[in-house]
């Protein structure tokens, strides 16, 4: 009976480490998350500095130019804001969903392994108990006949009768 108890702890902590491991795509998740906002952050820098050179060139333009140059460089550094802020905020989503699936997963396992670790003890125990209780304690097992608690039985459903 150690034996299996010991057999049934061991596949319910293998068993939590295998659906633990479900919180690796969560961690992808999170990891995706952290990307994007880095890549938000540098394409912002680019957009920036792309659009700063062309402003740059339009300040040469008579007349217009630096009105130019600085309509243009307002206009990239809105667009560089915009990007690095969707970015930043879609990032963040998905790194709080990756946590909260790793917290998930890792929840899920704790349960699902003591649930395959206890319900087989269980029941092996309560099939167990009963018959080696009375040895454990030192009392002789109760021996139960079924022919004469059946006949125990009839001779009291007829003096009773059916109702």
């Amino acid at each position: 009976m150690i034996v299996a108890i010991v057999g049934f702890a061991w596949l319910a902590l293998a068993l939590r480490d295998s659906v633990a491991q479900l919180g690796d795509m969560a961690t992808g998740i999170r990891d995706t998350g952290t990307a994007i906002q880095s890549s938000g952050r540098a394409t912002s820098q680019e957009i920036r500095g792309g659009i700063g050179q062309a402003a740059d060139s339009l300040a040469s333009v008579p007349l217009v130019g630096d009105d130019l140059r600085s309509r243009v460089r307002l206009t990239g550094d809105r667009t560089a804001d915009a990007v690095e802020h969707e970015t930043r905020i879609d990032g963040e989503r998905l790194v709080v969903a990756g946590r909260q699936g790793q917290r998930d997963a890792l929840d899920t396992a704790r349960l699902v392994g003591w649930l395959a670790f206890l319900v087989p003890t269980v029941l092996l125990l309560a099939t167990w108990l009963p018959r080696r209780l009375p040895a454990l304690l030192g009392r002789p097992p109760a021996r139960v006949e079924p022919r004469r608690e059946a006949a125990r039985f009839e001779r009291k459903f007829e003096r009773t009768g059916p109702n």
